[in-house]
């Protein structure tokens, strides 16, 4: 496996990696690694931890490459399979590995640029990333899509055979993200155990509408003064975000955690929750879908979840009765309060947990991914 990913950064694309590789070495296969950061010491899994940060493009580039190709090389006489999350640094190892005659499976969960994209990209960078999409449509035996909307622009834009890319929507670990006791919980977690708890988990990035999430939360606290909003997470619009806080007046009634590298801290505020929220700018999404580690979880924990309506989380979360989405502030501010009695709200996330079981498990992630590998379609 090649994921050009952070494993220190305890966000959605260091669980999705871990998770693979953990199921993976499930199935009884042996797994090699590359990633970025600290090992995360998985059972059955060989790791190699690259170096550089995000930004730093050309310390990313030698470092993966080198990890990734020198693992290739080593283990061309018994390996058979390369599993590559999509970068353009991770082009060059599956150029060497269809070399080696290693079958390729590359996953594509986002896809900021080519046509429709709205992000700040010079005509350079875009052409760049679109040219290295398509060289990785023509090296894969297999695309695993994150939504059908990824899918559809990998077909139409990028000219990768619909029979090689299937859409795999991302897992979650149903049996630690389980439905656990909310007072023992709140006991763990240290907090008030007569609160009704709203809580967000994500990274504080432009593609979340905190503005919606904020104003629609400062409606409820001044309704119910047991209601209390966690924010679980940080990121670079962490401070766009404790200004709105102050600008509403809800501190007090607000709590910003940061970062929680402890999987069951943050399993543990999840279980607090009477109410889960997400909001995410439609922008983007609407063009990628929604594919998102937190709503699976959140879905598996056994919490009703409210949560702005973009990328089809209606047919996702209302229809089938796991929760409820808005349109504005103003409905999501009345979707929480509906849902802040714990009785009507569990009985809500119950349908979501029952969802999350059947759709969305790591086990089922994995039993989608391994066939992809002996497709008889070759790549052009």
């Amino acid at each position: 496996m090649v994921c050009d990913v952070d494993l220190d950064t305890p966000d959605g694309a260091r669980t999705h990696t871990v998770e693979v590789a953990r199921g993976f070495a499930r199935t009884g296969l042996q797994v090699h690694l590359v990633a970025r950061g600290s090992d995360p010491g998985l059972a059955g899994v060989e790791y190699s931890g690259a170096r550089g940060r995000e930004w730093e493009r050309g310390r990313r580039l030698l470092s993966v490459n080198a990890h990734a190709i020198g693992a290739l090389w080593r283990n061309r006489r018994h390996a058979r399979r390369l599993y590559a999350r999509h970068k353009w640094t991770t082009v060059p190892p599956t150029i060497v590995a269809r070399l080696l005659g290693y079958r390729v499976v590359t996953e594509v969960d986002d896809i900021p640029y080519g046509h429709g994209y709205q992000g700040r990209l010079s005509a350079r960078i875009d052409y760049f990333h679109r040219a290295m999409t398509v060289l990785m449509g023509r090296l894969s035996h297999g695309v695993v899509a994150g939504t059908g909307e990824v899918k559809a622009l990998l077909i139409e834009q990028f000219r990768i055979a619909s029979e090689r890319v299937n859409v795999v929507p991302i897992g979650v670990d149903v049996d630690y993200f389980a439905n656990l006791d909310r007072a023992a919980a709140l006991s763990r977690a240290g907090l008030e155990p007569g609160g009704r708890y709203v809580v967000f988990v994500g990274h504080f990035a432009s593609w979340v509408d905190f503005d919606t999430l904020l104003r629609a939360f400062a409606i409820v606290a001044r309704e119910r003064g047991d209601a209390r909003l966690l924010l679980v997470g940080d990121g670079e619009q962490r401070a766009d975000v404790e200004a709105t806080i102050r600008a509403l007046g809800i501190e007090l009634a607000v709590t910003l955690t940061g970062y929680l590298r402890d999987r069951e801290s943050v399993r543990d505020l999840l279980a607090s929750a009477t109410v889960l929220v997400a909001s995410h700018r439609g922008e983007h999404l609407d063009r990628i879908g929604m594919n998102a580690t937190k709503i699976a979880e959140y879905l598996a924990s056994g919490r009703a979840v409210v949560a702005k309506d973009v990328a089809r989380l209606r047919e996702m979360i209302e229809e089938t009765g796991a929760g409820r989405v808005a349109r504005d502030h103003e409905e999501m501010a009345v979707a929480i309060s509906s849902l802040l009695d714990p009785a009507q709200a569990d009985a809500v996330g119950a349908v979501g947990r029952e969802l999350a079981a059947s759709r969305y498990s790591w086990d089922s992630t994995i039993e989608q991914t391994l066939p992809m590998f002996n497709s008889p379609c070759s790549p052009d």
